[in-house]
């Protein structure tokens, strides 16, 4: 039988956290109501989107990173939790399109690096007193793929909703 992996424990407590969060968005912001909207544009979109993943891989390289990465996933599931708990009573075609979204094109790209930061910061963190070369290049092109998805995210999210 094969062991548990450390990959394997940090993807779990990624998933965990963000449905953690998921959840507590919806239940602490049940009954707002919806500001009214305003047409948005595509930098607007995508920096929201964006900064998430940016500062989630820029905490890897840090020590404190466990921590402020951890507090990031869960507060970004927190923030589409408040988004789906609005949405719900609503706009269910805008919730089920946004939702749709963000599992297919915001989650394969947030799940990886903020993976790959914990990993990373953990690995400095037990490597504190050792010298120990980082492959970085992998760590790099994991991010350069998310912006990608980040990118399109953005431009549909701006041209549908």
């Amino acid at each position: 039988m094969k062991r548990n992996r450390p990959g394997n424990r940090i993807l779990a407590y990624t998933v965990v956290l963000y449905l953690v969060g998921l959840a507590f968005g919806m239940v602490l912001l049940r009954n707002q109501q919806l500001p009214p909207g305003s047409r948005r544009n595509f930098l607007e979109v995508f920096a929201a989107n964006y900064w998430h993943i940016f500062l989630i891989w820029l905490l890897g390289f840090s020590l404190t990173g466990l921590l402020f990465t951890s507090v990031l996933i869960f507060f970004r599931g927190f923030l589409f939790g408040a988004l789906m708990a609005l949405l719900i009573s609503f706009n269910l075609q805008r919730l089920f399109f946004l939702l749709l979204l963000e599992i297919a094109l915001f989650l394969p790209a947030f799940f990886p690096v903020s993976c790959f930061s914990l990993a990373l910061s953990m690995r400095s963190f037990l490597s504190l007193f050792s010298y120990q070369n980082f492959n970085l290049k992998f760590y790099l092109n994991i991010m350069i793929i998310a912006t990608i998805f980040i990118v399109i995210y953005s431009i549909i999210i701006v041209i549908r909703v």
